[in-house]
């Protein structure tokens, strides 16, 4: 009787799960096969016409410069935005924390570029960036110099940390606001304790509230990490991939291939690189962060 009932539970249970396992067969598992598929076959415009099995791997990796730059603006891009977007986060998120008054303006203002859409977001910084009448005319201006010619998305050598800027500008106050929400649940007394033996307050930051919040910081860099290594419409209003693919990404460039050059075999296959390369990253940043994450929370 108790096998029978066991049974039953565990049908039961499968049952219920169906629903879920169609649903990610269908939006997922198929979608991926399809792509791999397609990465694996020659294409004339919008049609397969054979395969060419792992050529289009071997030419993105071996025989296109251009992907290859991609790749590592991407790696770089990737790499300042996990830095700049948690460490002004957090730095953002102490200063509101110790202020007394008007917490709920400064979150509000530190999170408003987060909900811009990116197109109004780089619509925006493109006309900042600007030279003659842009922000950094304007101030150099201001202050008596003279950088009326100053066009950072203009000069190759200026035009990825640019987008550096504009991506830290956008995402920091999402990382203030995690960080604050963490803030709140380490215990005063740990504060207390600390302000009453004589530790300053860079101490305690790096002590006792950095520390407690590596669970944060775990989130945090496997979120910027995932978006940012597939970013695509902010680079795309600012810069197109320009100046001379300075700026270029492997999304850019997969959709410039895959829409312009209506190459899809081999911007599908570049994309599923892109695709490992996310995967291949988030891993190493869970094995080297969850040991942290699990003392913070022992």
């Amino acid at each position: 009787m108790r096998l029978a009932a066991g049974r039953r539970e565990r049908a039961l249970d499968f049952a219920l799960l169906l629903p879920v396992l169609a649903l990610l067969a269908a939006f997922l598992l198929y979608p991926l096969l399809y792509g791999l598929d397609l990465s694996l076959s020659r294409t004339e415009g919008l049609e397969v016409t054979g395969s060419v099995g792992l050529a289009h791997y071997a030419r993105a990796l071996f025989g296109d410069a251009v992907f290859r730059q991609g790749l590592v603006n991407t790696v770089l891009l990737t790499a300042a935005a996990v830095v700049l977007q948690t460490g002004i986060g957090l730095g953002l998120a102490v200063l509101v924390s110790e202020t007394r008054r008007g917490q709920a303006v400064f979150r509000i203002a530190f999170v408003a570029p987060f909900v811009l859409a990116p197109v109004a977001a780089g619509t925006v910084w493109k006309f900042l960036f600007a030279p003659f009448f842009g922000i950094v005319p304007s101030v150099g201006g201001a202050l008596g110099l003279d950088l009326s010619t100053f066009a950072p998305l203009s000069d190759a050598s200026l035009a990825l940390w640019a987008v550096v800027v504009v991506c830290a500008w956008r995402f920091a106050g999402f990382s203030m606001v995690v960080y604050l929400a963490g803030m709140q649940s380490i215990p005063h007394e740990l504060h207390e304790a600390a302000e009453l033996e004589g530790i300053g307050p860079f101490a305690r930051l790096r002590r006792i509230t950095w520390p407690l919040l590596w669970p944060q910081t775990f989130a945090l860099t496997l979120l910027t990490t995932i978006g940012t290594l597939r970013v695509f419409d902010l680079i795309w209003i600012m810069t197109g991939g320009g100046p001379g693919h300075a700026t270029e990404t492997a999304a850019t460039y997969v959709y410039t291939t895959a829409f312009r050059s209506v190459d899809v075999g081999y911007a599908q296959a570049m994309a599923m690189i892109l695709m490992v390369l996310i995967v291949a990253l988030a891993f190493v940043e869970y094995r080297l962060l969850t040991p942290r994450v699990e003392a913070a929370a022992a």
